[in-house]
């Protein structure tokens, strides 16, 4: 029997288990086993310059195995394709990294453990790493040069005994990263705590603080805050970062970022989003203030159609988005 025989008959029992698919659902195979994905694609124009990219590319999989451990396990391909419109130029990398794997040991409401590559659990815009459920295509600066995005280590997680609604995450990295060409830290020192506080069903607030080493022996510390209220028609959000960094030179600098986001759901499927964001890095002295406009329309939850304009207090820096994004 042939390679390609064996793998159409392995297509066919999938799909013949499969339930029926639903757009941004993913292929529920079975109770252990869910498939789906998602991709990016943009257009943006900068500086005079023009640029199409498919920016995203990721495939999922996640189950559970018994109603004590369940498991994610995703790939992506970041910068995947780019075409610079106005000099013709096209990059890119269409290699998988692992974005996340990881497993889940459900204990009680108060002790979880997660451990493996996952997302480090701070605020609220680095746990949600899916562009289109996203209000805005770009990312706060906070988000992205301050810490680790990932943990390639454990998390011990659940509700405070004898606290209402405050939900913790204590985390920890003593190892090199799962996938040291696909995080924006390298390191083998990672330890952090986070909390937040469920004040109402609309609204919530909370914190985090924590220390990492890179690999090129910078060490930073931070503490974090975050605010959040949304209803069905408003959402309001906040999230702010002070950071020491020691150098290995013996050089020392503090970085302050933030933002505040306000999105108005004119109907459910239009919406209309405002952020401000502040960042201050006393080490390179680099400072921005950035205003962005944008507009999001979800014809159905996992499509996305958004565009923005970026304001930035460095002149070259303003810049026209617009993405395409889909969950499959």
């Amino acid at each position: 029997m042939t390679i390609q025989r064996v793998g159409g008959f392995i297509t066919l029992a999938i799909a013949l288990q499969a339930q029926p698919y639903t757009l941004g659902q993913g292929l529920d195979i079975n109770p252990m086993l869910n498939v789906g994905g998602y991709f990016s694609s943009d257009f943006s124009s900068k500086n005079h310059q023009e640029a199409v990219s498919l920016d995203d590319v990721a495939v999922m999989a996640y189950g559970e195995i018994n109603p004590m451990f369940s498991y994610l396990a995703e790939i992506e391909a970041a910068g995947f394709y780019r075409k610079n419109i106005s000099t013709g130029e096209e990059i890119g990398n269409q290699k998988f990294h692992v974005e996340r794997l990881y497993g889940d040991l459900w204990l009680s409401d108060a002790y979880n453990l997660r451990f493996g590559k996952m997302l480090t659990p701070i605020g609220y815009w680095n746990t949600q790493p899916i562009n289109v459920l996203r209000d805005t295509s770009s990312n706060p600066l906070y988000s992205m040069l301050l810490f680790p995005k990932f943990v390639s280590g454990v998390d011990l997680n659940g509700y405070l005994p004898g606290v209402d609604n405050v939900h913790y995450h204590l985390f920890a990295q003593k190892n090199h990263d799962l996938d040291e060409k696909y995080v924006t830290f390298p390191n083998e020192h990672f330890y952090g705590f986070s909390a937040e506080k469920e004040l109402t069903n609309e609204s919530s607030f909370g914190g985090s603080a924590g220390e990492y080493i890179t690999l090129t022996h910078q060490r930073t510390r931070f503490v974090e805050a975050n605010a959040k209220y949304d209803d069905s028609q408003w959402q309001v959000m906040s999230e702010m970062m002070f950071a020491k960094n020691d150098f290995a030179d013996n050089d020392h600098a503090l970085t302050l970022s933030g933002y505040a986001q306000g999105m108005y759901r004119y109907t459910q499927e239009h919406a209309f989003v405002g952020r401000y964001e502040y960042y201050n890095d006393h080490h390179t002295n680099y400072v921005d203030n950035i205003a962005v406009a944008g507009y999001s329309y979800r014809p159905c939850y996992p499509v996305s159609l958004k565009g923005e304009y970026q304001k930035h207090s460095l002149r070259d820096e303003n810049t026209f988005l617009f993405s395409l994004s889909v969950l499959f």
